[in-house]
């Protein structure tokens, strides 16, 4: 999917609008002129990209033979030691 440069060139417009309105010693303004750059930094790497290289989906990957999507339960039995049973209370 890409961005048209239309597209970014009226969010730039938009920034460049909300700049004029604002005044001076607003803090606003690096915020209107990061995203200004950001979409300029988008417009130069969108074509530098486009160019270069297509993108090319994945490949799906496959599961290994003989892999049933579910893992075996283990059944494993406790002895009455290990299951904390004893008079002491420090069994758990």
């Amino acid at each position: 999917m890409s961005i048209s440069v239309r597209h970014i060139i009226t969010l730039m417009e938009k920034h460049v609008t909300e700049l004029k309105q604002l005044p001076e010693s607003s803090p606003k303004i690096k915020e209107n002129a990061a995203a200004i750059k950001t979409l300029c930094d988008l417009m130069l790497d969108s074509d530098s990209t486009r160019e270069d290289s297509q993108w090319v989906p994945p490949s799906p990957i496959s599961a290994p033979p003989g892999f049933t999507g579910t893992l075996p339960k283990q059944n494993k039995k406790m002895d009455d030691e290990e299951e904390g049973n004893s008079d002491s209370i420090f069994d758990f």
